[in-house]
C-alpha cells in the first residue's frame, strides 16, 4: 500500500466525501472498499473524513438526485463510479471537485479533454482495456460471423464500446447487431428477439446490464451462445472470455487522487490514471460445454483460466 500512496499528506480540516455507487454493483463496491483503505492508509481514517455513500438506481433522475444531495450536504469531494453518473456529476457538481473511477474511455465520453490534462475540476481513473486484445483472442477460438452487442444508449461508455466493436468487426470479418437495453425489464425481450444467425453475445459495461447478468448468462447457456465482455467477474458467472480492469486497483488509484485533492491539490492538475492490472480470463469449462477448442497460444495469453 505504501508504494501506491507515496509521500505523506497534510489535511487542514475534517473532510467530507460523497460517493455514488450506482446500483450497489459488486465491481463498484470492491473498488470503493479499496478506495477507503487507501484513504485510511494515507491518514484519513473515520475520525478525519466522513464518507457519505449513495446507491441510486441506474437512471438519470436517480443520478441527478444523488449528485444534488452531495452538493446540498456540502461535500469537499464527489466520487463517482461509471460513466453515466460521472457525466451527471460534471454537470451538477457546482464547483465541487469530481473524482471518477471505472469509467470506460473518459476522453471519448467527453468527461475529460485529455488523459494528461483533464480540464475542469474533474479527474480520475480510466477502466478502459484494449478491446482488440479480447476480440483477437476470441476469434482464434471461434470463427464468429455475427455478434449481438447488448448496450445502453443512455450510457456513453457502453455506446463507445460497441462503436469500437463495430470497427473491429470490419477488421476481423464479423457483423454487429446492436440491442439497446435501457432498463432491466427490457432484457427478456431483447434476448428472445435475437435473429437465428447470431453466434456470439458481447455484453458492454452498462449498470443496467449488470443488474441482469444472470439472465444473460442463463440465456446464453441455453442457446450455446458464447459471451465475451470487459465486465470484471463475468467469466466466473459463465462468460467464455473477458478482458478486465481490476476493480480493486481502480479504487486504489482513485484513493491516491483523493488524498491529493483533499490535501489541497486541484483536480485539473492531476492526470487521469490508467489501469495496469488488466486480465484476460478464459472459462475453459464453458468452452468445452459449447464444443469450442481453445488453442494453446490463446491459453498462453490468459491471465487466468477457469477449469
Amino acid at each position: 500500500m505504501a508504494g501506491i500512496i507515496g509521500p505523506s499528506f497534510v489535511f487542514a480540516k475534517e473532510q467530507f466525501v460523497a460517493v455514488v455507487i450506482t446500483g450497489d454493483l459488486p465491481r463498484y463496491r470492491e473498488a470503493h472498499e479499496a478506495f477507503v483503505k487507501v484513504l485510511e492508509a494515507g491518514g484519513l481514517d473515520r475520525s478525519k473524513v466522513q464518507i457519505y455513500v449513495q446507491t441510486p438506481n441506474p437512471d438519470r433522475m436517480s443520478w441527478v438526485n444523488s449528485i444534488r444531495k452531495a452538493v446540498g450536504v456540502g461535500a469537499d469531494l464527489i466520487v463517482t463510479y461509471g460513466a453515466p453518473v460521472t457525466l451527471t456529476a460534471k454537470k451538477e457538481a457546482k464547483g465541487i471537485p469530481v473524482l471518477f473511477a471505472d469509467v470506460y474511455d473518459p476522453v471519448a465520453t467527453g468527461i475529460v479533454k485529455a488523459l494528461t490534462v483533464p480540464g475542469g475540476e474533474i479527474t480520475g481513473v480510466s477502466g478502459k482495456t484494449p478491446l482488440v486484445t479480447l476480440i483477437k483472442n476470441f476469434v482464434e477460438v471461434k470463427g464468429t460471423k455475427s455478434v449481438c452487442a447488448l448496450y445502453s444508449a443512455d450510457d456513453l461508455g457502453s455506446v463507445r464500446q460497441v462503436e469500437e466493436l463495430e470497427k473491429l468487426g470490419g477488421q476481423f470479418g464479423f457483423s454487429v447487431l446492436k440491442k439497446d437495453v435501457d432498463s432491466p425489464g427490457e432484457i427478456d425481450g431483447a434476448l428472445t428477439s435475437l435473429p437465428a444467425g447470431i453466434d456470439t453475445l458481447f455484453v458492454s459495461e452498462s449498470p443496467v446490464l449488470h443488474l441482469v447478468l444472470d439472465k444473460i448468462i442463463s440465456y446464453s447457456s441455453q442457446k450455446d451462445l458464447p459471451v465475451i465482455s470487459q465486465i470484471p467477474g463475468l467469466c466466473d458467472k459463465g462468460a467464455l472470455m473477458t478482458l478486465e480492469a481490476d476493480p480493486a486497483e481502480q479504487g486504489q488509484l482513485a484513493g491516491v487522487h483523493a488524498l491529493q485533492i483533499l490535501s489541497g491539490q486541484k483536480a485539473h492538475t492531476l492526470p487521469v490514471r490508467t489501469p495496469k492490472k488488466v486480465s484476460l480470463i478464459i472459462n475453459l469449462k464453458v468452452a468445452h460445454e459449447e464444443g469450442l477448442t481453445v488453442p494453446f497460444q490463446v491459453l498462453g495469453m490468459a491471465t487466468r483460466v477457469i477449469k
